[in-house]
């Protein structure tokens, strides 16, 4: 059980609260005991681990990235670790805290990502596909329908696990905006869910703060190692022999975390020569500003050089009072009443939500699940609209290395310079280079192919049974197209284009029906159905749930199906169509736990098998 209290590290909402004061230079006062960056001339190993232990301390992160560990030490004893030759400084590992959060149709929902013109990239078919995003902050809920599509796995650093759920929330807000998968989630119009800026790209998890929001400045640096695919060492709670993890490369990390006192020479190093190496890091600038907008108040990781600092802009493309200022805020992005993706659990002792974004009441609490998604206000809403447009220009391979370090810096310059000017002529202490723009950005690196408009008719019918009797709710398609069947079981698809389709209706225990039509400009062509009664087939379905090598796998056998393909449905999703031989594996591929319902159904028909359920 994750249960061990500890301090934190801030998340950048609508209202900052106090942290705790940092100093440049530890003085020691007593034997208490304080957290430190202990910085070597050279790499340090276990003879440098000892030293430590030698003065009464703990090293709880060792580092490749940089020379110096991370320890928490006596007070006292910092003047004789000081006297050896071989450390070079002490530094202190910094604690800040967070507050709490506020709180196509998808599309629409997220003001922020069509601000931005998200959907001039998607139209094109960028959309991240297989861009890493790293997302270091309290978690995310890999379980919510709009993330589990996207996400690839990660590494919760606070605890030191491979199940780096969020329980906290922010996390998963922040998830969303970067990377919710465009998946019509709901049941409902309109639609409960939101597409993310990237919604195809590939999401990891990469848990640095507790269930309440707060951690240190020590497993952010192990998550940037992380994200390099460096073997990163930890000593969980004073390990003397140490723990690792091999990290995954990732192309982008957002950061909406930080705090004004957690400048630190161990973390400027370790951000610098992560860019250095192509990684692209966006940071929440924070939420230290004033409505009038003066004075410097960027916080850290943000303030650091190698980090794009990004600011938060209200409906409007006014600067939202809280957003901090400076000569480091680079770019800003809506960051004011921002909707995406949350946790409906209330506690760690939850820490599987169920968030499956419809009306109904399937986890039991008394409320609808629509409390899937919230609102959200500070620069931590910002940062993941900046991360995400970051992947689509990655994704796009329209952006070309120019100094064989990767694209990275070649991403931000061009955001920058195809930013919407905001405020006062030029960069400004504010809005940095302006309100970033995937329509400008992707315009500047590819000419834009000009959209012809698309002549249209119109298609209408009804469906019925074969005593004329209406069929409610059936299921009718032409090429892309679809809709359902009213009360009267009248069916129309307006604004179809021109040309020959095959039109189908189906409907829960009818047999299919086709038939041909011609759609002509400004005409309502009708085709009518009368559904035959499906014979009954009675399909049995059984599984079987398993890991291999940690991923997750399922077994699926049946028996009964009578026709030559099925389609295999996992959580009322089709996954595939497949061949009737009664066998198929699903390979999941995700780490850590869930719960998945299976049917089989005739391929194209509402003829299916019982529910089976297969948990992990």
């Amino acid at each position: 059980m994750k249960n061990i209290a500890i301090l934190g590290l801030a998340l950048l909402l609508a209202f900052p609260v106090g942290v705790s004061t940092s100093f440049a230079a530890i003085q020691p006062q007593s034997d208490k005991t304080v957290k430190v960056f202990v910085h070597f001339k050279d790499t340090p190993g276990k003879s440098e681990w000892g030293l430590i232990r030698a003065f009464g301390g703990m090293v709880t992160h060792s580092y490749s990235i940089i020379p110096a560990v991370a320890a928490d030490i006596p007070e006292s004893a910092i003047s004789g670790l000081l006297h050896n030759p071989n450390i070079t400084s002490i530094e202190e590992n910094h604690q800040v805290e967070a507050t709490a959060i506020t709180s196509d149709e998808e599309y629409s929902n997220a003001w922020g990502v069509e601000r931005i013109e998200s959907g001039f990239a998607h139209q094109q078919n960028y959309k991240g596909q297989g861009v890493k995003i790293g997302i270091i902050d309290s978690g995310i809920n890999y379980l919510h329908p709009d993330l589990a599509p996207n996400y690839k796995g990660g590494y919760d650093f606070y605890y030191y696990d491979l199940d780096p759920m969020d329980v906290y929330g922010h996390g998963t807000h922040v998830a969303g905006t970067a990377c919710a998968a465009d998946n019509d989630n709901g049941v409902v119009s309109p639609k409960l869910g939101v597409v993310g800026v990237a919604p195809e790209c590939d999401l990891y998890s990469l848990r640095v703060l507790n269930e309440d929001g707060v951690g240190y400045e020590s497993d952010i640096i192990s998550a940037i190692e992380w994200s390099l695919e460096r073997e990163v060492t930890l000593l969980p709670w004073g390990d003397t022999l140490g723990t690792t993890t091999q990290g995954v490369r990732m192309d982008v990390v957002n950061l909406s975390l930080g705090s004004s006192q957690a400048y630190s020479q161990a973390g400027e190093q370790t951000f610098a020569a992560a860019a250095a190496e192509g990684l692209v890091i966006v940071a929440a600038a924070g939420n230290s500003g004033n409505p009038a907008g003066k004075g410097t108040n960027t916080i850290y990781p943000a303030n650091y050089d190698s980090v794009i600092a990004v600011g938060a802009i209200k409906q409007g493309d006014s600067r939202a009072s809280f957003s901090s200022t400076g000569p480091n805020v680079e770019l800003v992005a809506p960051g004011e009443s921002v909707y995406s993706t949350w946790n409906d659990n209330q506690g760690y002792y939850d820490p599987q939500p169920i968030c499956r974004g419809t009306l109904a009441d399937i986890n039991g609490d008394g409320q609808p699940d629509g409390e899937c998604y919230k609102y959200g206000s500070g620069t931590s809403m910002a940062s993941p609209h900046v991360a995400g447009v970051a992947a689509l220009l990655i994704g796009s391979g329209l952006v070309h290395d120019g100094n064989n370090n990767g694209v990275g810096d070649e991403v931000r310059a061009l955001m920058q310079s195809t930013a919407i000017d905001l405020g006062v002529a030029g960069r400004d202490d504010k809005y940095g280079f302006g309100l970033v723009n995937v329509n400008n950005a992707l315009s500047a690196v590819t000419p834009v192919t000009p959209v012809t408009p698309v002549a249209t008719g119109v298609l209408d019918g009804f469906v019925t049974d074969e005593l004329s009797n209406p069929i409610v709710g059936a299921t009718v398609t032409a090429g892309m197209y679809s809709t359902t069947t009213n009360g009267v079981g009248y069916y129309l698809i307006s604004d179809i284009a021109v040309g020959s389709y095959t039109v189908t209706a189906n409907a829960f225990g009818y047999t299919a029906e086709s038939s041909g039509a011609t759609i002509t400009e400004n005409t309502t062509t009708s085709v009518n159905f009368g559904l035959a009664t499906a014979p009954v087939v009675d399909i049995t379905l059984a599984t079987v749930g398993y890991k291999v090598k940690g991923l997750m796998k399922t077994d699926l056998s049946w028996s009964g199906a009578t026709s030559g393909n099925v389609d295999v449905y996992r959580n009322g999703g089709i996954i595939i169509t497949t061949l009737s031989d009664g066998a198929y594996t699903d390979n999941i591929n995700q780490k850590g736990s869930g719960t998945f319902t299976y049917k089989i159904c005739e391929a194209g028909t509402s003829v299916c098998s019982n529910e089976s359920v297969v948990s992990f």
